[in-house]
């Protein structure tokens, strides 16, 4: 299950080479000039072949890359981002462009108003940090596209869901625990599966699973 998961949301690492035409030695090059996030998953494999001749065992290191983040390197291809200051530059810009476009719209400006403090939260060093974490694969992990726009959707919805659910269920109105579905859904949509052993620890569990069954299940219920 686990590998039919990587295969399908995430290129082995020779396969992304070859389709971003890269050498191993191109590779490591952006990798070192901290341009691109390097693999989101590390797979190890063991193997054992039994024949008449005997037995030969075998063990292989997979990296496995978001299919998605092809995108990023046909961008920084197409702006000449060749080195870090102008990658994360251009990460920021999308990145704060996002914060923007959501405080701008309904859904944004709603959960804004009703929780103002949360926004404090994006200041220059969670900037910092999720640059970092960018750079080492972890948005491949728990967005589904692991573009700056969609990391700032998953950071806000899943802050504002851990804000709203600090309050117990029979506290909520029927308005606030309609703006809690829409900001659920939300994060529905821009938050990766995550891998099947995974989940139990995830965010997904924690603000979309575990919210629709405590919060949503029970009031559509009563």
């Amino acid at each position: 299950m686990l590998l039919n998961y990587l295969y399908s949301e995430f290129y082995e690492e020779q396969v992304f080479l070859d389709l971003l035409g890269l050498s191993s030695t191109d590779w490591q090059s952006l990798l070192e000039r901290r341009v691109m996030p390097a693999a989101s998953y590390l797979f190890t494999n063991s193997s054992l072949c039994v024949s008449f001749l005997g037995q030969y065992q075998e063990r292989e290191l997979y990296r496995f890359h978001l299919k998605s983040h092809r995108r990023w390197f046909e961008d920084l291809q197409c702006f000449g981002l060749t080195q870090e200051q102008a990658a994360k530059a251009f990460f920021l810009s999308r990145f704060r462009s996002a914060k923007e476009a959501f405080l701008a719209g309904e859904l944004g400006a709603r959960l804004h108003a009703l929780h103002p403090d949360v926004m404090a939260d994006f200041d220059g060093a969670l900037e910092e940090r999720t640059w970092g974490h960018f750079l080492n694969g972890t948005y491949g992990i728990c967005t589904r596209d692991g573009q700056p726009d969609t990391i700032f959707q998953k950071q806000a919805g899943v802050r504002f869901i851990e804000k709203m659910t600090e309050t117990e269920p029979r506290q909520f109105s029927k308005e606030h625990l309609g703006l809690l579905r829409q900001t659920v859904d939300f994060l529905d949509g821009v938050e990766s599966e995550f891998a099947p052993h995974e989940v139990s620890q995830s965010s997904r569990q924690r603000c979309i699973i575990d919210v629709r069954k405590r919060y949503l299940a029970e009031r559509a219920a009563a």
